[in-house]
C-alpha cells in the first residue's frame, strides 16, 4: 500500500515540476516529450497527472536541467517523501 502512495505523490508531483520547467524554457508539450522521447499523448497525461512517469523519463529529465536545479528538484523529492512518512506514522 505505502508504495501506491508513493506513486501517486511522484506522479503528482512530476507533473508539477514538469509543467513548471516546460512553460519556464517556454517549449510546447510536443517540444518537450520529443527531448524525453516520448509520444506527445503520453507526455501530456504526464503533465496532466494522469499517468507517471518511467525512470528514463525521470533521467532524461534530470540532464535537461542545470545541475543546481537538478540539486533542487532531488531535494524537493526527498521532503515531499519525508512528508508522506510522517503523515503514514501519524
Amino acid at each position: 500500500m505505502l508504495r501506491q502512495q508513493y506513486k501517486t505523490l511522484m506522479r503528482r508531483f512530476f507533473s508539477r515540476e514538469i509543467r513548471k520547467y516546460r512553460l519556464e524554457w517556454k517549449l510546447t508539450q510536443e517540444q518537450l516529450s520529443e527531448r524525453l522521447c516520448m509520444a506527445p499523448r503520453s507526455y501530456a497525461d504526464l503533465e496532466r497527472g494522469i499517468s507517471g512517469c518511467s525512470g528514463l523519463t525521470v533521467i532524461l529529465f534530470m540532464v535537461l536541467l542545470k545541475d543546481e536545479e537538478a540539486l533542487r528538484l532531488i531535494h524537493e523529492i526527498r521532503k515531499e517523501l519525508k512528508g508522506a512518512d510522517r503523515h503514514d506514522a501519524a
